[in-house]
């Protein structure tokens, strides 16, 4: 892909954004400088063209500004994502900055079509430079020769802008849907028809926030949302999902956590049945992802599923389950609220996504014989989450 490497897409980013602004600056200094020049029967075009300008480049270059401000001194400003320095929220600056403070209620279900309306606005901007610049080169006989040089300006401005378009979408392109951990090269991998996607686990929900364990869903415990990327990145690591207690046939959230390895082949292929465990055989789920910490036997991946339980037996003691019990799932209420629960067959498991942590302890994995890639690498394929600061939710 190209500009695979985050880093060097973002300071391809960087670059253009700022040759774009001093464009901009440009342009506006000839335009002001033709209006003050212009006609009176002409001067209605040089206006038109200045508040198309004004609604498009000025709003960028003012948060680009903006950007550049928060990510130096944000940190300065403001103690914590919530916090507000008079009556804006670092987290209202953050979306301002970054084009995105138009939000969908869709967001809260499909949160990576955050950097889409980024993307669209960028877009949307382009399309009023254009129309500034068609309209002034049907015009310019009426500026004179400052007109005719704000068309030219404009003409070679646009070279800049497109490939900008171009970077901002591989931008997206890659966070959503260009991560793969278990391959540092090009060689095309065939995923599982129910594998959704990778995603870094700074992109989690606690990660993300300086409130740890506080959802940011307003909903919290309430929430009925089963969707994998709200879970992930709306919902804190000890939110629980426990199905009601009398349905069979419930879809509900299971986390399962594996090693890096282990995880790149379930992509790859399928979650498969363990052939013994203590409440049977089957796929063991917990029911958040901060208690499969001390129910794992190999670290360093999470595979979040939407998982459907068919008919289910419960049961308080590990005890009580039998070979012979004809039911679909055997859920463990646990007395201490750490429910788990095993699928006996891995078609019940409909789709997941998996956290890959990007950082692993690596002398910890080795204790643990959790072993790396034939490339001796735990991620061989490192997304920088720092590049897509403020553009996440």
């Amino acid at each position: 892909m190209l500009f695979k490497d985050d880093f060097k897409r973002y300071k391809y980013l960087v670059t253009l954004h700022t040759i774009c602004s001093v464009a901009f600056i440009v342009r506006f200094i000839v335009l002001c400088t033709d209006l003050s020049a212009a006609s009176s029967n002409s001067i209605a075009y040089a206006v038109i063209i200045l508040l198309l300008e004004l609604g498009s480049s000025f709003i960028t270059f003012t948060a680009n500004i903006l950007y550049i401000f928060l990510r130096y001194f944000g940190p300065i400003l403001f103690e914590s994502d919530r916090e507000k320095f008079g009556c804006c929220s670092q987290t209202f600056a953050w979306r301002v900055s970054t084009l995105t403070c138009f939000r969908c209620e869709c967001y809260r279900e499909h949160p990576q079509l955050v950097l889409i309306t980024r993307f669209g606005v960028l877009l949307l901007f382009e399309v009023m430079r254009f129309i500034a610049f068609a309209l002034a080169c049907v015009c310019a006989n009426r500026y004179g020769p400052i007109g005719l040089g704000y068309s030219i300006l404009a003409g070679f401005s646009l070279v800049p802008a497109i490939f900008l378009l171009v970077v901002e979408y591989l931008h997206h392109h890659r966070l959503w849907f260009h991560y793969r951990p278990d391959s540092a090269s090009e060689n095309n991998i065939t995923y599982a028809e129910r594998h959704i996607r990778f995603l870094p686990i700074t992109m989690t929900n606690d990660q993300q926030t300086s409130h740890w364990q506080d959802s940011r869903c307003d909903e919290g415990e309430n929430c009925l949302s089963r969707n994998l990327y709200h879970v992930i990145m709306y919902h804190s690591g000890n939110t629980r999902y426990p199905p009601e207690q009398t349905l069979d046939n419930q879809i509900v959230i299971g986390f399962h956590q594996t090693s890096h390895a282990a995880a790149y082949s379930i992509a790859q292929s399928e979650l498969r049945p363990s052939s013994t465990g203590w409440i049977g055989p089957g796929i063991y789920f917990a029911t958040s992802l901060n208690h499969t910490e001390f129910k794992a036997n190999q670290f360093g991946a999470y595979i979040c599923a939407k998982v459907d339980l068919g008919k289910t037996k419960r049961i308080t003691n590990p005890k009580d389950w039998s070979s012979g019990d004809q039911c679909d799932t055997v859920y463990y209420e646990h007395p201490h609220g750490a429910d788990e629960f095993c699928v006996h067959n891995q078609n019940q498991i409909r789709s997941w996504i998996i956290v890959i942590d990007q950082d692993p302890n690596v002398r910890f994995l080795q204790e643990k014989n959790n072993k790396p890639l034939p490339s001796g690498n735990y991620v061989e394929d490192r997304l920088e989450d720092t590049v897509y600061r403020g553009c996440q939710f």
